[in-house]
Order: structure tokens, then C-alpha cells, then sequence
């Protein structure tokens, strides 16, 4: 078992943290996993339970990963951003918000791996907002977070150049539009709320890219924490139907001409993030969660969905292609 802390100077001598002295151990599941749905409620209740006592009880956590046996790819993503609000948005109570989350890594090595080698680990150490700016200067490490897209994404591209080299067709176009939704619509519903949004959190989005060359596969991963796609249209919704789920709700959203934004100029709807699995051979399927639901999509039809039993707590998108790349 192998635990990682913080540097010493941020512990105090019986290896409590400073400030607040109370700190809650947190256990992984043996699977992060949101795609099958007897790992997902698990998964999404241990997020939801370090979020919790870290910024609605003002606890320090250690997460404890010595069991843990996977952790898939929008599942390393949602750590990532929950560790990182964790960290960037502490209540004062916290003399070191930065270090308000340690770690077990896991005691399986392939698993530990994934946390050293893939770059999850420079993500998630202890830091702050200055730590995430390191991120986008090392243009290796798959994990990104942002909220200021005119300004970021020439870097997204240029990373996803580099590590692919040929891009599908149409994804450019899909990212910005995510971004964009991201940042000028996805919290707008937090405003005038009875908890103002934190600063940090403002357009904030979380990203990873998953390469694997050998098989020429390529995962986009997208996550926010807005309000959530179910919530923003069904003021549409509920003008063809009484009652929708949040399964209906994405795949209305997902038809051509309805727009989740009633803004001139603004809110494409799904028609550019759609577009890239309709004009790919190589495109295997477009995931989106938001809210309770899930609707996978490929090639012109909507193929499955689910609703769950834990919200997503926003909005979770996710493009996978094959047979692409140099």
C-alpha cells in the first residue's frame, strides 16, 4: 500500500493536516466506471461523498484507491474535476486548500500506473488553480480544464495535432461548440441562486484525451458542472410533452432544429456535436450523460439510453473513434 501526502512543512507532527484537524478516509470501489450500469451509482456515490465532506462539511480526505482494480476513462476525468473544484474552491476553513485531498494509490500496479504514467497524477496532486495552469504548458498531459475557450483552444488543437496527428472530421468544430455552450450557457442557471457560484467555477469545464496508437483509437472526454442539458430544455420539452425523463429530454435536444438556447446567434443545439459521428467511418459512438440519463449515439439514430439512479451533476460528453490518426 503506498501513500501519497503532501510536502511535510503542510503536516502537522502527529500527520494531521493544518487547520481544520479532522480528516475522513474516503474508500474507492474495486471499478470507476460510469459505462456499465452496475458500477455507475457506485462510482458517482463515492464522488459525491468526498465532494460532500470536503466542501459542504470542511473535512480534509484521504481517497483511498488500495482496491481499486479500473478506472475508465470519463471516470478519470470526473475524479479529475471533482479532486480540482475540491481544491480550488475550499471554504476558508482550510489554512491549505491546496492540500485538501490526499491519496492510497492502488495496490494493483497496472492501476497505479495508470495514475503516474497517464498524467492523471500531475492533475490531481495537491495545488491549486496555479498547478491546473501548469497543465497547459505540458502538452503531453491529456487532462485540461479551462473556462476561457477563445483563448484555449488553439492549445486543445495543438495537443490533439501533436498526439493524433490527422483529426476526424468535424470534431474541431464539435469542441468549440461544446465550449462554447459550456461557457456562455451551462451555469447560467446557478445565477441568482441562494449559494453564489464560486468564482473558479464560472464556464468551467474539465477535458481528457484518450490515444491509444497502437489501436489507432481516439476518446474525447468533456464534463461539465452546470445546470445539465434535462434542466435547459424542458421549457421546450414541455411543450410537446406533460411529463419527460432526462433520457428524453437529451435525445429531443439531439434532434435537428431544436436548440437548448433561446439566444440569437447562439446554441446550434447537438447538429455540430453530433455532426462528427455521422461524418466518420471510423466513429463508433457519441455518449452523452447529463442529469440522471444516458443516450449513446451512432450514425444518424440514438441506440440506447438509460436512466440512472445518481445524477451526473451536469453534463458528461464523450466522442470514440476508431481507425483514425497519422
Amino acid at each position: 500500500m503506498m501513500t501519497i501526502s503532501l510536502e511535510k512543512k503542510l503536516w502537522l507532527p502527529d500527520g494531521q493536516p493544518p487547520g481544520n484537524t479532522i480528516t475522513k478516509t474516503v474508500k474507492s470501489p474495486e471499478r470507476l466506471c460510469l459505462y456499465r450500469a452496475e458500477w455507475y451509482d457506485e462510482t458517482l456515490a463515492f464522488f459525491n461523498e468526498f465532494d460532500t465532506l470536503v466542501l459542504r462539511q470542511g473535512f480534509y480526505v484521504v481517497l483511498d484507491f488500495s482496491d481499486l482494480k479500473e478506472l475508465t476513462a470519463a471516470a478519470s476525468l470526473m475524479l479529475f474535476a471533482k479532486v480540482t473544484r475540491c481544491q480550488c474552491c475550499v471554504p476558508k476553513v482550510f489554512a491549505y486548500p491546496g492540500a485538501v485531498v490526499s491519496y492510497i494509490l492502488p495496490e494493483d500496479k497496472a492501476v497505479r500506473d495508470v495514475f503516474r504514467k497517464s498524467g492523471l497524477w500531475a492533475a490531481i496532486k495537491p495545488g491549486g488553480e496555479s498547478k491546473l495552469d501548469r497543465l497547459w504548458n505540458d502538452i503531453n498531459n491529456p487532462y485540461k480544464t479551462g473556462n476561457d475557450p477563445s483563448s484555449q483552444m488553439g492549445a486543445i488543437i495543438e495537443q490533439l495535432l501533436k498526439q493524433v496527428g490527422k483529426l476526424p472530421r468535424k470534431i474541431v468544430s464539435a469542441l468549440q461548440e461544446s465550449y462554447l455552450n459550456i461557457a456562455h450557457h451551462a451555469y447560467e442557471g446557478f445565477k441568482g441562486g441562494p449559494v453564489p457560484l464560486h468564482e473558479f467555477m464560472v464556464g468551467r469545464w474539465w477535458q481528457f484525451v484518450k490515444w491509444n496508437p497502437k489501436a489507432n483509437r481516439l476518446s474525447l472526454v468533456l464534463y461539465d458542472m452546470g445546470v445539465g442539458i434535462p434542466d435547459s430544455i424542458r421549457p421546450i420539452s414541455h411543450a410537446v410533452e406533460q411529463k419527460v425523463s432526462d433520457c428524453a429530454s437529451i435525445a429531443l435536444a439531439m434532434k435537428s432544429g431544436v436548440t437548448r438556447f433561446k439566444i440569437q446567434g447562439r446554441g446550434r443545439g447537438f447538429n455540430d456535436i453530433k455532426s462528427p459521428i455521422d461524418a466518420n467511418p471510423s466513429a463508433e459512438y457519441l455518449l452523452v450523460f447529463s442529469g440522471n440519463g444516458l443516450v449513446v449515439y451512432r450514425s444518424g439514430k440514438k441506440v440506447e439510453e438509460k436512466l440512472h439512479g445518481f445524477s451526473i451533476g451536469g453534463t458528461l460528453i464523450e466522442w470514440t473513434f476508431s481507425g483514425v490518426g497519422k
